[in-house]
């Protein structure tokens, strides 16, 4: 079990992703052996720091890796297929209809010189050939509908520029459920809205979890995004997962000392000191560490952490954590 997900639930399973970067002359190794689970109609949590291989992870489970990248090692599968064996026809039919991505700029989303009509339309009718217009457009309404659009014919009839940020991530998301996908890579999708339109885009990704059993991986650089949104989380530093577990469980108890760094940052409803956040900086991908990425900022960091990398452990059930020091793992 990893995760809290038997093998065999598995909707997605990533099993030692490793990706670098061609810059410069210079590879940079940003992904160092990532793997978690994702079951059907769950809620699976990304969080850490800017620059951590969340949006990287999102992009190599749809193979859109930009042409620099290259996959080192591991293995991604998605309903028991390997996604970086698949040929271009079955890629294709996953990405119609298995996994879609929405993207914290629903602005750069949407084009702005054609219709959503137009937009939505295209996009639904690739992941249904064989659909007429009028079936088309009778699903685009009942999607619209779904994601509590008002007046969805008029939003068909508008522009991007004539929609609020709120409404254009909301026809995104649509988009997804009406091709019927059943995973959802959603990354910081309320970053660029104000706090009450996020609140309300939030909801409505759980609502469809509980209503149409879609999994979602949510991406996010704030915990409380995503204790509030997740049922599972796996914590991110410098390309590597460093603790995992249900979230109530890793919020309670945080073990890794990185884990422990990014909680004392969240501001305190009682007031009290700012913090000074986590002293250094993440490491050079193109020299990272040779042991744990974290060790040069860790305060508990000891010889054994620089010469090897930490081994995945199960502290309690279902929670995980790399670290040699980390208490209760055994």
């Amino acid at each position: 079990m990893l995760n809290g997900v038997e093998s065999g639930e598995a909707l997605l399973d990533i099993k030692d992703l490793s990706v670098s970067f061609d810059v410069y002359g210079k590879k940079s190794h940003v992904l160092d052996e990532v793997s978690f689970r994702v079951g059907k109609g769950e809620r699976v949590g990304l969080v850490g720091e800017s620059g951590c291989g969340k949006t990287t992870t999102l992009k190599s489970i749809l193979r859109v890796l930009p042409k620099n990248a290259v996959v080192a090692g591991g293995e991604i599968s998605f309903e028991g297929r390997d996604v970086f064996n698949m040929s271009e026809t079955d890629l294709n039919g996953m990405r119609r209809t298995g996994a879609g991505m929405i993207f914290q700029d629903p602005s750069s989303a949407l084009n702005p010189v054609f219709s959503i009509e137009s937009q939505f339309l295209t996009a639904i009718k690739y992941a249904n050939p064989g659909a007429s217009k009028k079936e088309l457009h009778a699903t685009a309404i009942e999607a619209l509908n779904g994601v509590m659009l008002p007046d969805p014919d008029r939003i068909m009839k508008s522009y991007p520029y004539q929609l609020s940020g709120g409404m254009k991530q909301r026809v995104c998301i649509a988009v997804t459920i009406a091709a019927g996908r059943r995973l959802m890579l959603a990354d910081e999708p309320g970053t660029s809205l104000d706090v009450t339109i996020q609140d309300q885009i939030l909801r409505l990704i759980n609502q469809l979890v509980i209503d149409k059993g879609l999994s979602v991986i949510m991406v996010s650089h704030s915990l409380g995004v995503i204790r509030e949104s997740t049922s599972l989380v796996n914590i991110m530093y410098a390309g590597t997962v460093v603790e995992s577990g249900a979230t109530e469980d890793v919020f309670e108890l945080p073990m890794h000392p990185y884990t422990k760094a990014l909680m004392s940052c969240v501001p305190k409803l009682t007031g009290g000191s700012i913090s000074r956040g986590i002293p250094g900086r993440p490491p050079d991908y193109s020299r990272p560490p040779a042991g744990c990425r974290f060790e040069p900022r860790c305060p508990s960091s000891g010889d054994v952490c620089r010469a090897k990398k930490p081994p995945r452990l199960e502290a309690s059930p279902g929670h995980f954590v790399s670290c040699f020091f980390a208490e209760g793992a055994a």
